[in-house]
């Protein structure tokens, strides 16, 4: 009987020590650091896009990316971990065989004032609160490269009309500073 006792506290000792060596381990390990990955990372149209160049342009600090493709339609949502909105879409139509005429004609949307200045043709649309979002700002244009290029600010529910007639600018010199060239 003596034997199993001994058997029994060494087993004991031997769990509990081990217990020690694991909570010393775990004690030990480093903090985690989270490293935010570039907007481009998300591949699709947000290889075109950096979080700074973002914020330079719009004054809106982004840090989350996600990215999709149809047929020869790419794009990108850049929002914050905070929550669903503000966002800001862009949607690129690799080529196109419109031209200024027929993009006016048929491609800008109805209510949609024209825009001068950007690629061949452009227009910007500004839209209510719906839902469960705030006001959007939509800037879309024939980029001389003839491609199809669209930019759409989404606010939060709480946005003030002051900071979405500020974003028509903003907007408009992100379009600008995107535009790409034939070549």
């Amino acid at each position: 009987m003596r034997s199993r006792w001994v058997v029994l506290g060494a087993a004991v000792l031997l769990a509990l020590t081990g217990c020690d060596d694991r909570d010393a381990e775990t004690a030990a390990t480093p903090p985690v650091d989270l490293v935010q990955q570039p907007a481009a990372s998300a591949g699709g149209a947000c290889i075109l896009w950096d979080y700074a160049f973002i914020e330079e342009k719009i004054g809106v600090k982004f840090s989350v990316a996600a990215s999709d493709q149809v047929d020869d339609t790419s794009t990108c949502v850049v929002q914050t971990v905070t929550g669903n909105w503000p966002d800001l879409t862009l949607s690129v139509v690799e080529s196109t065989s419109a031209d200024a005429e027929l993009f006016n004609s048929d491609l800008k949307p109805r209510k949609a004032t024209t825009l001068k200045g950007l690629g061949k043709a452009g227009y910007r649309l500004n839209s209510a609160a719906k839902g469960e979002h705030g006001p959007t700002v939509e800037i879309g244009w024939l980029s001389e490269a003839k491609q199809l290029q669209t930019l759409r600010f989404t606010f939060a529910k709480n946005a003030k009309a002051a900071d979405v007639t500020a974003m028509n600018n903003k907007l408009l010199a992100l379009a600008k500073a995107m535009d790409t060239t034939a070549g």
